[in-house]
């Protein structure tokens, strides 16, 4: 297969960095293909200074997600650098023409492509996807627009244009949030499958704006500070409205924190074609007799976290009348609201059944989680774990490098992963709340482990701070 530019994306960062996503034409992500990374002038790049086409690199081969990353500068570079990019096939014959990556002298940025199989529709050209799905009504949680005021602007596009269309919309009180405060994200194509490197845009009511990347699941978080707060109960409105960008799109408006308290919002956009709505010819009717109106059903609502699903998994609620539909956000939790009373088998999608019987009482929430929450092991494996944030993450490798004596000096065990930090009795972070968020901090401290974080205001304290440890001898903040 070819492929071939589809979308770029260009992010003013800390730190200067290259992405390729690559799909193939239904944009299914492609995983462990070969990638050649060489340096050298444009337009070409030949004669080459720098060529890395090593086949035995697993990092230079798409992950799981269709991913590949290279960092070019801990920073902006000193001078323009040209990096070039090609997709290699098993036998050693490129698969796509060399896509260029400029970094311009005393710039630090992210440059992010997708490149797609040839004959795949690129972002924003217009035409509908082949055997596309049919397009899904929004799913949008009534609390919403009844208890936050919040709204759904969605746009009436002319037949054939194609835009960003909201097909879900959900929200979690603070009950459901497990402490978190976000505006979580999803990206879809037209088959639903996951659409990494899209713009994600947050913007207030003051204008001031912020965009996040989608990452290989089309997954985004937008935090929400004490700045968004609003109280409903005086009729205002929340100051966020977010939306994607590269087609026009639909937008959700007056988010925010209510009353400061602790609340997600979780949304989901699908690229789609509009459609021509045929509008039938009216015929007579008979006008009906008035009936009574039945009474509002009772209902409830089915709430938890599944800890062992990725972000966007599909809960199916089912009984012998009904399917209900939820996803599950990035830090596990999902929900079900407005939901007949009667008993409902929950599905987890590439799981199956993870509760046969669920029963669902009038104004009341059912909790379950998958798997069940059991008590920590009474005996950690691990004793000390370094913990820094997503390798991704502006920052990251910058902490990872000034940690490196405080590495060799104590013989931490080193990682990213919650999951990991968990099975040690001491844990410390590396960094603020945007690496390790506090409500992962907490999940630390619930599972048993002695947590102590290390952040400074800029690197150089971060740097004494280390220093320091070395000196007393211990690794652990006194």
């Amino acid at each position: 297969m070819n492929f071939i530019e589809k979308n770029r994306n260009v992010e003013p960062h800390d730190e200067s960095i290259l992405f390729l996503y690559l799909q193939d034409a239904n944009g299914v992500p492609v995983s462990n293909k070969k990638i050649k990374i060489y340096a050298g002038p444009p337009p070409t790049g030949e004669p080459p200074y720098f060529v890395d086409d090593d086949p035995d690199n697993p990092n230079r081969r798409t992950d799981a997600g269709g991913k590949f990353q290279f960092i070019v500068a801990n920073g902006a570079p000193a001078q323009r650098l040209d990096f070039f990019v090609r997709v290699m096939g098993s036998d050693g014959n490129p698969e796509s023409a060399p896509i260029q990556f400029p970094f311009p002298a005393g710039q630090a940025r992210w440059l992010i492509v997708t490149l797609g199989q040839e004959g795949a529709p690129a972002t924003g050209d217009g035409g509908a996807a082949p055997n596309a799905p049919a397009i899904p009504d929004l799913n949008v949680d009534s609390r919403l627009a009844q208890e936050l005021r919040v709204m759904v602007n969605a746009l009436a596009p002319t037949p054939g244009t194609r835009y960003w269309k909201l097909i879900s919309a959900q929200y979690q009180n603070p009950d459901e949030s497990g402490g978190g405060v976000n505006i979580v994200c999803f990206v879809q194509d037209e088959n639903g499958n996951p659409m990494p490197g899209t713009r994600v845009t947050l913007r207030t009511s003051a204008g001031d704006t912020a965009t996040q990347i989608t990452d290989e699941r089309g997954h985004a978080d937008h935090p929400m500070g004490a700045g968004s707060s609003f109280a409903p109960d005086r009729d205002e409105r929340g100051p966020l409205t977010v939306f994607v960008e590269g087609l026009p799109s639909d937008d959700v408006n007056g988010m925010g924190l209510p009353l400061r308290r602790h609340v997600q919002y979780i949304l989901m956009w699908r690229r789609v074609t509009a459609q021509d709505q045929a509008t039938p010819t009216p015929q007579p009717q008979p006008q009906p007799q008035p009936q009574p109106q039945p009474p509002p059903q009772p209902s409830g609502m089915i709430r938890g976290r599944i800890s062992n699903a990725t972000a966007g998994a599909r809960l199916v609620l089912r009984s012998p009348v009904r399917t209900l539909d939820a996803l599950v956000a990035s830090d596990g939790l999902y929900s079900f609201t407005n939901v007949p009373v009667g008993t409902y088998t929950l599905e987890l999608a590439g799981v199956g059944v993870v509760n046969p019987a669920l029963n669902v009482v009038a104004n009341q929430a059912t909790v379950f989680d998958y798997p069940p929450v059991t008590s920590a092991p009474a005996k950690k494996v691990l004793k000390h774990y370094l913990l820094f944030g997503p390798g991704t993450q502006p920052g990251t490798m910058t902490n990872l490098i000034l940690a490196l004596d405080y590495i060799v000096h104590f013989a931490p065990v080193v990682g990213f992963s919650i999951d990991e930090a968990l099975n040690a009795e001491r844990v410390t972070i590396v960094g603020g709340a945007s690496a390790v968020s506090v409500q992962d901090e907490q999940r630390l401290r619930d599972g048993g482990g002695v947590v102590a974080r290390l952040q400074a205001p800029d690197s150089y304290a971060l740097e004494n701070l280390f220093q320091q440890l070395l000196a007393s001898g211990s690794p652990f903040l006194s």
